[in-house]
């Protein structure tokens, strides 16, 4: 089993995970700290990855919701048109995919965060679903009725010889 490299003591979210990379002898380090938590992916990408993604400009009304969730103590979230994962954050509710290209759809997290990181803390395997989540793997799906024939039989059928 691989051990997470990621700090024991807290949940990574996007402010705290992507962060700028060192500066280059003689120039001024790069300030993050005025950019959006969602935002923060679009930067990661051009300085670690050197791919310009622009960052969305559009909401997608019509989209469904991305669910944020707990994998390996990191918030992430997963794209709903290309599997694409990135860490989120729950602070600032929207979820750009910068390897699709999509523009903003809201990312769904729980209502009380801090709860729920203090719990999957306490957790040996930092791992977290949202209840409502339709990836969610431990959700306990509903029990379907029963059919209702819709021409049930007015008497017993008599045997056939």
């Amino acid at each position: 089993m691989a051990v997470s490299a990621l700090p024991a003591s807290t949940i990574a979210r996007a402010e705290t995970y992507y962060q700028p990379p060192a500066p280059r002898p003689g120039q001024p380090a790069l300030d993050w700290s005025g950019i959006p938590g969602a935002e923060l992916v679009y930067c990661w990408y051009g300085t670690r990855l050197s791919r310009r993604v622009p960052v969305p400009t559009e909401t997608m009304p019509d989209a469904d919701p991305v669910y944020a969730r707990i994998d390996d103590g990191r918030w992430l979230a997963e794209c709903d048109v290309c599997r694409n994962a990135i860490v989120v954050s729950v602070t600032d509710l929207r979820y750009g995919c910068p390897e699709c290209k999509r523009g903003w759809v809201e990312l769904i997290a729980p209502d009380d965060i801090a709860a729920v990181e203090a719990e999957t803390l306490a957790k040996p395997r930092r791992f977290w679903w949202h209840d409502d989540d339709p990836r969610n793997p431990y959700r306990e799906e509903p029990v379907p009725e029963p059919p209702v024939d819709p021409d049930p039989p007015t008497e017993p059928e008599e045997p056939q010889p």
